[in-house]
């Protein structure tokens, strides 16, 4: 799963032209046929993706930090993508979560942004060049702390730029 998103998150990021961070993410919408609408969603709601006659939306809570609203659009490029369908009956027992579609597409859509966002070779020499200094990555990123350090955690560049 990892792989895949890597690559389309690389093909995204070279059909929009995209050679640095932050990712223009209206770029990248513009470029796949998307209208990004910020829209006043219950605080619960992220965002969706909306096709209709043609027309293809993304929705995003403008109520939520923009750091937030920008791993939400790329999430739900994520779902258009991967070719998910939304299911309307999620399973809410835990211990089975990972046998439901619907968890295992939001679990993808996730990757798939954190692919998009923080491109492994923009971190990569960034981190060379800043060091492990979170501020000043989130700040240059436009990404959460927390996304960043599952980011970072996950292709065990904090441990290797920690020994620095």
């Amino acid at each position: 799963m990892g792989s895949q998103n890597r690559d389309k998150a690389e093909s995204i990021l070279k059909l929009a032209n995209i050679t640095s961070v932050p990712v223009d993410l209206n770029k990248i919408a513009d470029s796949l046929g998307f209208t990004i609408l910020p829209f006043s969603f219950p605080d619960k709601r992220k965002g969706m993706v909306l096709i209709e006659n043609n027309h293809k939306t993304i929705g995003v809570n403008s109520n939520h930090p923009v750091t937030s609203q920008r791993y939400t659009i790329a999430h739900e490029l994520g779902h258009y993508l991967n070719g998910h369908i939304h299911y309307d009956n999620p399973c809410i027992n835990d211990d089975a979560k990972f046998f439901d579609p619907h968890f295992q597409q939001e679990r993808e859509a996730d990757l798939f942004a954190a692919e998009l966002l923080m491109p492994k070779d923009f971190l990569t020499k960034d981190l060379s060049e800043i060091g492990l200094d979170i501020v000043k990555l989130t700040e240059k990123y436009q990404v959460s702390e927390q996304a960043m350090w599952i980011r970072l955690t996950s292709l065990r560049l904090a441990d290797r730029f920690s020994k620095k």
